[in-house]
């Protein structure tokens, strides 16, 4: 899987955009028991900071650390939070990125 964190700096007046990519060949064992405990505690329709907290910080635990709760949180765009956490989850449930099970239902049902 991959993630693509951005970085916003200013240079000579004008912001600039730099981004790192993270990828990661699978997800653990270990990192499928902690979802199921997420289930169990977390309710993801009313999460908390706290809450957000820890699934960031498993989002992270997820990319073997390779970026920190601060660095994900400044290279989200807001509106694509929930998303990128929904794909990092699906990604641990299924072994599959988002492309590759959005290419699975576009292909239900063809022969």
């Amino acid at each position: 899987m991959k993630l693509v964190l951005q970085r916003i700096t200013e240079e000579n007046g004008s912001l600039k955009v730099s981004e790192s990519v993270y990828t990661i060949p699978h997800a653990t064992a270990q990192h499928y028991r902690q979802l199921v405990k997420f289930d169990e505690v977390i309710n993801y329709t009313e999460m908390s900071v706290e809450e957000y907290d820890k699934v960031v910080g498993f989002v992270c635990e997820v990319f073997r650390n390779q970026f920190t709760v601060d660095d994900f949180y400044e290279g989200i765009p807001s509106h694509k939070l929930i998303d990128t956490i929904v794909d990092v989850f699906s990604f641990v449930r299924t072994g599959k990125t988002p492309e590759e099970i959005k290419s699975l239902e576009n292909n239900e049902g063809k022969i």
